[in-house]
């Protein structure tokens, strides 16, 4: 059985996306719907950018309602699931799992899309020391929601992401008796949710496509 140099047999890396003219509604005070989605998909392109340049993974899957995201998907080399009409993003996360131990993975990485300040060396360092434990949780700046999570193998943990999906994926791993670990991270741990995280991000100026439609984009003042 041949090892690779991330530890597992076969890691393969997921990014789930929401139906891109749906996401982010919360950031509507300051963006408009055309915005919003120019955002959506900046960060998506800055996500798989990041994880192209790691290099560490078999297959990265992008798993969407969207069939437009096929082709961004395509042009960082990624393979693309869609997930059908309101499955919702744990039931679209287990088929693309599904999809992947199919193909032989022995274990998954789950990166959220949102995540514009992530950087290759963040990822690397997640993998390298998730070596040895069976989940791998990465906390979003709140404390309260789950930004990455790696499993191994795949079928170790059912994804519980959505609100307090820390503290879920916390309370299944010790119920479980899982060996586990947490890793923290300013890439990992921001995402973009509501107006004062964009407010936050404005002041980063990330240089990859999130940064360039930051440049760009006309802020509205919420009346």
């Amino acid at each position: 059985m041949r090892i690779t140099k991330t530890g597992f047999r076969r890691l393969d890396v997921i990014v789930p996306l929401n139906v891109i003219s749906r996401s982010k509604a919360r950031l509507s005070p300051l963006l408009r719907p055309a915005e919003r989605s120019e955002l959506t998909i900046a960060m998506l392109w800055h996500v798989l950018s990041t994880l192209r340049k790691v290099g560490l993974f078999h297959t990265v899957i992008v798993v969407s309602g969207d069939r437009s995201v096929r082709a961004i998907a395509k042009k960082f080399g990624a393979n693309f699931v869609w997930e059908g009409k309101r499955r919702g993003l744990n039931r679209a996360l287990r088929l693309a799992i599904g999809k992947s131990v199919g193909k032989g993975s022995s274990a998954v990485l789950i990166v959220h899309a949102d995540l514009p300040l992530l950087t290759p060396a963040e990822v690397v360092s997640l993998v390298v020391k998730s070596r040895g434990y069976s989940v791998t949780i990465a906390p979003a700046k709140d404390g309260s929601g789950t930004n990455a999570l790696l499993m191994a193998p795949p079928s170790v943990l059912p994804p519980a992401f959505g609100k307090d999906s820390f503290r879920r994926h916390l309370s299944l791993v010790n119920r479980r008796k899982l060996r586990y670990r947490v890793i923290s991270s300013r890439g990992f741990g921001f995402d973009v949710d509501g107006p004062e995280d964009f407010r936050r991000l404005m002041h980063y100026h990330p240089p990859n496509a999130t940064g360039r439609f930051m440049r760009d984009v006309s802020v509205r003042t919420p009346s």
